[in-house]
């Protein structure tokens, strides 16, 4: 059987003037329940014969100096002032929600940060604010800002392709350079390239979401030199295309932190090291929101934090 939606009628859109009733029942007096209120004695005397009009029947007597309910007035009060205190709780526990560690965490991030540092973070802020949920997407492309609370995307960095201007606010979570490398396997068999523009010749790995597609950076001496790559291979996820490098499919364009472990085992050769290559960062995206929700403003300082500090614990670790 369906169940019929209940609309809203109009006695339901008099409820304020219902508890105002009730307040002045309770005082005895239209000047101290206005009073109490914050109202005129005038806009109290007219609430009430607002509310008498929209129930057709009359409410007070005012035939002696003390206040003294009809027995439809009565009828009211009592009925009514036993629900006042259950709706003071419900007002009180919405309005606590936005000062309390208590509800959903949208956020759409690109699988890098993730992977490496994202899920670690979570898990921890799960564990010390049970009252916290999480809903993650995972994902490269682009996002409605209006879905989710935080979106965490990658970037390669140089003065020629400067971020436009967004309306959403941003916050650096971490930076590091980015390298062309390839495995020794395919440097023998294609030979090793020596100026940027010799990666036309190549075939090439890219990810469009992770460094701004098949236009690569190099910078020498002050000047900046873009490359558009051959398009061998088009994948949004930075360790695929790592692993796809070192199996000699071609030469990936990789955060360090991606490709430090193939560097190290000679897996991975770095390629054009005379030249600078773009800086990969990965930033923090949200809407200005005034006040933002507590459990989202307490997860975004503690994400900042966190990430500084997984990184200088990598650092540490690798001796850096």
């Amino acid at each position: 059987m369906t169940q019929q939606l209940v609309g809203i009628n109009p006695r339901q859109q008099q409820l304020d003037k219902i508890v105002f009733f009730c307040s002045v029942i309770q005082h005895g007096s239209f000047r101290e329940a206005a009073e109490a209120w914050g109202i005129s004695a005038a806009a109290a005397s007219r609430w009430i014969k607002e509310l008498e009009g929209l129930m057709a029947v009359e409410l007070i007597k005012r035939s002696t100096r003390q206040l003294v309910p009809t027995d439809a007035g009565e009828m009211l009060y009592r009925r009514f002032s036993s629900l006042l205190p259950e709706i003071d709780t419900i007002c009180s526990e919405v309005g606590s929600m936005a000062d309390e560690q208590r509800g959903v965490i949208s956020i759409s991030s690109t699988p890098l940060y993730a992977a490496y540092y994202l899920r670690e973070i979570i898990a921890e802020y799960m564990e010390m604010h049970p009252q916290v949920n999480f809903r993650l997407f995972i994902e490269a492309g682009e996002t409605d800002p209006l879905h989710v609370d935080f979106i965490i995307r990658a970037k390669a960095t140089n003065r020629e392709t400067e971020e436009k201007d967004s309306l959403l606010i941003r916050r650096l979570l971490l930076s590091e350079p980015l390298y062309a490398c390839a495995s020794p396997q395919y440097l023998a068999r294609c030979g090793v390239p020596e100026e940027p523009e010799a990666l036309r010749e190549h075939r090439c790995l890219y990810a469009s979401s992770l460094v701004g597609g098949n236009r690569w950076y190099f910078r020498l001496n002050g000047i900046n030199r873009a490359v558009t790559i051959s398009d061998a291979l088009e994948c949004d996820n930075s360790e695929i295309l790592r692993d796809m490098a070192i199996r000699g499919a071609g030469i990936a364009y990789l955060p360090h932190s991606v490709i430090k472990a193939g560097l190290d085992s000679g897996e991975l050769q770095v390629l054009l090291t005379d030249f600078v290559a773009s800086q990969f960062d990965i930033n923090l995206y949200f809407r200005p929101r005034h006040p933002m929700p507590a459990r989202c403003q307490a997860f975004k300082e503690y994400m900042l934090r966190r990430t500084e500090e997984i990184i200088s614990q990598q650092e540490i670790h690798h001796g850096r």
